[in-house]
């Protein structure tokens, strides 16, 4: 039988290390003046679901971040859009490069499929 380990004995895992695929603090757009910038700067898409800003970044990987109101629907709705997209974003082939990525989902992004979403990513992402 495994003896139990203290927690104090147990080292400190880096949460990038136990999740790989995991969104950290520098995967996401928070700061206002990246946002603005990306708003601003930004080579705008414009689907019947979703605003799609890409910009450029100085940074080895990409950044995104989400906006999604309450026209989308209430707070389990905007957040299963929300995990949507990130899953979306993660799969893409071309997500290695410096980019900010900022997503405005419209009222319509709760009928879109992962796959559907995929493909947006896809077209603007590939292209730039």
């Amino acid at each position: 039988m495994p003896r139990a380990v203290s927690v104090s004995a147990r080292k400190p895992m880096n949460p990038a290390q136990v999740h790989p695929h995991r969104f950290t603090r520098e995967d996401r757009l928070r700061q206002k003046a990246a946002i603005q910038r990306t708003l601003k700067q930004g080579r705008k898409k414009v689907f019947p679901e979703l605003v799609i800003y890409t910009l450029h970044n100085e940074l080895p990987h990409p950044r995104l971040g989400l906006a999604v109101s309450r026209k989308v629907g209430n707070a389990i709705v905007r957040n299963r859009v929300k995990r949507r997209l990130r899953e979306a974003f993660r799969q893409q082939p071309t997500r290695a490069q410096g980019r900010d990525v900022l997503v405005v989902a419209r009222a319509g992004a709760r009928q879109l499929s992962m796959r559907a979403m995929g493909v947006y990513f896809q077209q603007l992402l590939g292209k730039a």
